[in-house]
């Protein structure tokens, strides 16, 4: 997500807060987006029908969505937010509350975008999207409490300032999964496996990322009969 309006150097909470504010901006506006509807669907059959395992495998680079738009943006420039629940989603719960990801976008573009999609999608419009499908989501803006989580929780949803200095050198948002003890971060540029939620933060742009939002999901647990 490029995002180019909040100065740096500000509290978590506050950039969140702000950026929550540009998304209830836009859904006053009530911009129609049919065409996108339309046009996403169509690539994302041809897609699935050139590549079948794409209906179940994790989007790991966001650079080959050119073809698919979110409001007035395409999803290669600022769909890391929807690229990020797309993954959680397909691996919560075996996948049984996946989404197609052209639904996914349709969902966001009528709550969650900002300045038409271009600075991508909020972080707390995220959250209530999870909640509403019956997610329950710890969610922190304080990087004090990322390890925790990251260590009770076993899916993740995290967002980070690439650049600690300078809020125009773009924020990202990018699903972790967990195998065992181990951490893996998709759709980061990252192929390492980590130990901890600040190791991933610390990993990304030669170390001057900071993370700024924290979304943490226990694996729900199987219903006795």
């Amino acid at each position: 997500m490029i995002f180019k309006t909040i100065p740096g150097k500000l509290k978590n909470k506050t950039v969140v807060g702000a950026i929550d504010r540009l998304r209830k901006i836009e859904k006053l506006i009530k911009r129609n987006f049919t065409q996108n509807d339309i046009s996403n669907v169509q690539a994302y059959r041809k897609r699935i029908a050139e590549k079948p395992e794409f209906r179940n495998a994790l989007i790991e680079r966001q650079a080959d969505f050119t073809d698919m738009s979110l409001g007035k943006s395409t999803l290669d420039y600022s769909g890391c937010e929807v690229i990020a629940v797309y993954n959680l989603l397909l691996k919560y719960g075996g996948g049984d509350l996946k989404v197609e990801l052209p639904d996914l976008i349709e969902i966001f573009e009528k709550d969650g975008i900002l300045h038409a999609g271009r600075f991508g999608v909020s972080m707390k419009s995220i959250k209530k999207y999870l909640e509403e499908i019956g997610i329950e989501v710890n969610y922190t803006t304080d990087e004090e409490d990322f390890d925790l989580l990251g260590h009770f929780c076993d899916h993740f949803i995290l967002t980070v300032m690439n650049d600690r200095e300078d809020i125009f050198r773009q924020i990202h948002t990018f699903y972790i999964s967990k195998d065992g003890e181990r951490l893996i971060a998709h759709n980061a540029g990252l192929r390492m496996r980590y130990y901890s939620i600040s190791e991933i933060i610390g990993a990304l742009n030669g170390g001057k990322a900071k993370g700024i939002c924290l979304m943490a999901v226990k694996e729900r647990s199987e219903k006795t009969e």
